[in-house]
């Protein structure tokens, strides 16, 4: 076996390189796949730290706060936006950060267990209405007040040194610019096949 790539990916990003392509946040979560089993996730670094290579990384844990956000307002069979109350002591998200993660239906009368990809989202404020906006039509209603749904964002957006606080991203093969707010910083990170995991000694 050599060192090929086997599978179809628009990702020109080798593993051994970074980049600050804006057009690879749209990526986040692809898979390269080499022919010796390797496979990589495309990710992107937060703004915490710079990466160490061989380091094991997470994403970002959800808190509690993302677990009850109230629907709002009736979102009917359907329909793709869902307006929800943003939990009081919530730390917030900006518009579209959580764009391509998932939400799920976790108590209520209306599609109990239901579970979507997110498009987008307004910016989220503690106390404040926010709308969710999903790739796909609602397959049953969710009525006003009595549900409640969960909220994950991308798991690879943003990823950090594992904490043991959420489920493992993957060990980069380079040391990865820590990220600003005007420029992401997006590698790859290897999640499956023979290569380094160093425990950064949280745990």
């Amino acid at each position: 076996m050599g060192n090929k790539v086997i599978n179809t990916t628009s990702v020109k990003l080798g593993i051994y390189e970074e980049s600050t392509d804006e057009q690879l946040e749209g990526m986040l979560g692809d898979v390269k796949e080499m022919e010796d089993g390797r496979k990589f996730r495309l990710c992107s670094n937060g703004t915490a730290a710079a990466l160490a290579v061989g380091l094991r990384l997470q994403s970002v844990a959800v808190t509690s706060l993302d677990d009850a956000l109230v629907v709002q307002t009736e979102a009917a069979e359907g329909q793709k936006d869902i307006i929800v109350d943003v939990t009081t002591a919530h730390t917030g998200y900006d518009a579209h950060a959580l764009k391509d993660g998932y939400l799920v239906v976790n108590q209520g009368a209306g599609e109990l267990g239901g579970f979507y990809k997110i498009k987008d989202n307004t910016v989220m404020v503690a106390d404040a209405t926010a709308t969710i906006t999903l790739y796909d039509d609602l397959t049953e209603t969710l009525p006003v007040t009595t549900n409640e749904v969960t909220i994950c964002p991308n798991p690879y957006k943003a990823v950090i040194l594992d904490v043991l606080t959420a489920p493992i991203a993957g060990v980069p093969l380079i040391n990865v610019t820590k990220s600003t707010s005007s420029l992401t910083y997006y590698f790859w990170a290897l999640f499956e096949g023979f290569g380094p995991a160093i425990d950064n000694g949280s745990g």
